[in-house]
């Protein structure tokens, strides 16, 4: 089990070293957005002898906007780690928290809010878009509009999981 860990970690390591070459080599052709700031690891409070742990809060925000509905996430308290559970499998509290789901409901408000900032002759087509997926369309068709959109998407995702963060760490402590 643990030559599984150890591997894991290193595949994890190079993606993670993978991506970071890539945005550094692709991230010129657009400016970063005024709102935008990376994502950075919460610290959890100390829990025993193994002191504070980092919280994944990209998997975090992952597991928050992930729609499938196969998949439960749960969050380790005790690591920080985000926990996959799969067919009807559940981790038991107090040391795993199940991560919330971004509702149907949330994404429709948030392009709302989104269509509202939006200063573009698209800006009728997205408010007239009957779903989500010709929302995406329309979207698709001015990339750097659609790259605001990601952008709002994920600040949105990010300040739902730190006040879920806030409110479950406070529960534990």
């Amino acid at each position: 089990m643990q030559k599984l860990r150890l591997a894991f970690r290193g595949w994890q390591r190079r993606r993670d070293e993978a991506q970071q070459e890539f945005v550094a080599k692709n991230a010129s052709w657009a400016p970063a957005q005024p709102g935008q700031r990376p994502l950075t690891p919460a610290p959890l409070p100390a829990s025993g002898a193994r002191g504070a742990a980092a919280v994944d809060v990209e998997g975090l925000q992952c597991a928050y906007l992930d729609d499938s509905g196969r998949i439960a996430y749960y969050l380790d308290t005790g690591n920080g780690e985000v926990v996959e559970a799969r067919d009807g499998e559940a981790y038991a509290e107090p040391r795993y928290r199940r991560v919330p789901r971004r509702s149907a409901a949330s994404d429709a408000a948030d392009q709302r809010e989104f269509v509202a900032t939006v200063d573009s002759p698209m800006k009728e087509r997205l408010r007239a878009a009957k779903d989500a997926g010709e929302f995406r369309r329309v979207l698709s068709e001015d990339r750097k509009l659609e790259r605001a959109w990601y952008v709002f998407k994920n600040d949105r995702a990010t300040a739902a999981i730190e006040s879920w963060l806030r409110s479950t760490l406070k529960l534990r402590g």
